[in-house]
């Protein structure tokens, strides 16, 4: 048997489809609320209102508080009732768009998504994290349906601090490294075969144009090369977690990024950066071959992506490390999908050989 969710209804990436978003908007509701931070309002605001008052319609602008926890989503789940709204829009960043799905699945409205940054897939995928009011990790939702429609505009992604486009790109390799892992061994059916094989193409678009597309952004120039890569960051990735569901998702990888939201020294990383790091440790604890390690490191140098446990906010010593050993480590972890016995002394060891490994890329230059 075969059960999908793939993507939204519909995807659109077009440069300059932000000033059509009433266009789109007008065939789900009349009253939509939009929800976004104060920094994603200020600079996309104006064209959605314009846009969406083109269609006469009366949109409610509220603004994100920061987490997609319980209480936002409770938040935001009874003001939808309360100002009787019958559309939602998710505006910006990952957290955000994932407390507007949240909301409408309660109450059974159309989603409609409007990312900002290509750090996440968030505007495509059908599954969302919740956090603690401070940012700590308590578990992921499965909404059972993705979005009705995400609609990407290019040059405002390109538009973001660079940061966010990188970070993304650090999320999209993992795709490759933690399903390649968890699937090792194993007979894989048609659909996790082909997310293996989308994860391994957005692994060799990263790699191939993904500098380019960093130079483009610092330049900030929309070019082919960096839609190319918003593609693979929302487009690729998300399919990869359509297609691979629970047979193709995240193993230490994700398992680190999780364990570090624990700690408010790291919660400053993106979760693509956190995750990016997670990969060279997962390939040590696999004890794959350095050239690849090595290349790996090479490709994250490139892309501004943090080589080592400080550039994370963490130091190599004290409970801190010991402590995000642990929460890693715990037993509901997806750590322990990989194919052999893992411990926290394993892991703490396969933590400072990747920071060892990073401080060397970063003292030569590579």
């Amino acid at each position: 048997m075969i059960d999908l969710f793939l993507a939204p209804g519909r995807y659109i990436q077009e440069k300059g489809v932000a000033t059509r978003v009433g266009e789109f908007v007008s065939s789900f509701g009349k009253k939509p609320l939009v929800l976004a931070d104060r920094i994603v309002y200020s600079e996309v605001g104006e064209v959605l209102s314009g846009s969406l008052g083109k269609e006469n319609l009366v949109p409610q602008f509220e603004q994100f508080q920061g987490e997609c926890s319980p209480q936002e989503v409770e938040r935001i789940t009874n003001l939808l009732k309360k100002k009787r709204i019958d559309v939602v829009i998710g505006c910006g960043g990952g957290k955000a768009i994932d407390v507007a799905k949240v909301a409408a699945y309660n109450v059974s409205l159309p989603i409609i998504t409007f990312p900002t940054s290509a750090a996440t897939c968030a505007s495509w995928s059908f599954i969302a994290p919740l956090y603690t009011e401070e940012g700590v990790y308590l578990k992921t939702l499965d909404l059972k349906r993705s979005p009705d429609l995400a609609l990407v505009d290019p040059e405002i992604i390109a538009r973001a601090p660079l940061r966010l486009l990188s970070a993304g790109m650090g999320d999209a390799l993992a795709k490759w490294y933690e399903g390649r892992s968890v699937t090792e061994g194993r007979e894989k059916d048609f659909t996790t075969q082909l997310a293996l094989d989308l994860a391994k193409k957005s692994h060799n678009l990263v790699k191939e144009i993904g500098p380019r597309a960093k130079q483009d952004v610092e330049r900030k120039n929309c070019t082919r090369e960096v839609e190319e890569i918003i593609e693979v960051n929302i487009l690729l990735t998300g399919l990869v977690s359509g297609l691979g569901k629970g047979r193709c998702r995240s193993l230490a990888a994700h398992a680190l990024n999780y364990g570090m939201t624990h700690l408010k020294e790291t919660r400053g990383a993106l979760h693509g950066e956190r995750v990016a790091f997670g990969v060279i440790m997962q390939l040590i604890l696999e004890r794959r071959d350095e050239n690849e390690i090595k290349r790996l490191f090479s490709l994250y140098s490139a892309l501004d992506l943090p080589l080592t446990l400080k550039a994370l906010g963490l130091s190599t010593n004290g409970e801190k490390l010991s402590r995000l050993v642990k929460e890693t480590c715990k037993k509901e972890s997806r750590i322990h999908k990989l194919p052999f016995p893992i411990n926290e002394s394993l892991v703490k060891e396969a933590l400072l050989e990747a920071d060892e490994w990073g401080r060397k890329i970063e003292n030569k230059g590579v």
